[in-house]
């Protein structure tokens, strides 16, 4: 049925983030991860049995014209807690741009790409 997987954008952890790119990597996580969801009909925001995704930056490194990041991710069930997955990965690049921009681009890549690996787990292990 469309819409029957709830997925829950959880603990977006950016501590590891230089200070002055954290707000940046945080709304660009997110903002990828909702609109990965939004983008599938096997997925909704409505609370029922479902999924919380939580995300965090491993590594993020920003120099002149250039962004790489390390993702890292769990998948947990809800609402009764119980883990699914740690291991979940991604990384990203972005070139040539402003910092602020960079950041923007290569987080949102790596967890969309992120978001790309845990959709497909999501609905092969949904109750229903």
């Amino acid at each position: 049925m469309p819409g029957s997987i709830y997925v829950e954008i959880g603990k977006i952890d950016v501590s590891k983030a230089p200070k002055d790119y954290a707000d940046t990597a945080s709304k660009a996580m997110e903002a990828a991860a909702s609109k990965a969801i939004s983008g599938d009909r096997d997925l909704t925001g409505k609370k029922g049995e479902g999924y919380t995704m939580r995300m965090k930056i491993a590594e993020l490194q920003v120099d002149a014209g250039s962004a790489t990041c390390q993702l890292s991710g769990e998948l947990v069930r809800y609402p009764k807690a119980e883990m699914v997955s740690t291991s979940i990965s991604s990384s990203a690049k972005a070139d040539g741009g402003k910092p602020d921009s960079l950041v923007k681009d290569c987080v949102a890549a790596a967890a969309e790409a992120m978001m790309k690996k845990v959709i497909p787990v999501m609905k092969k292990q949904a109750r229903t």
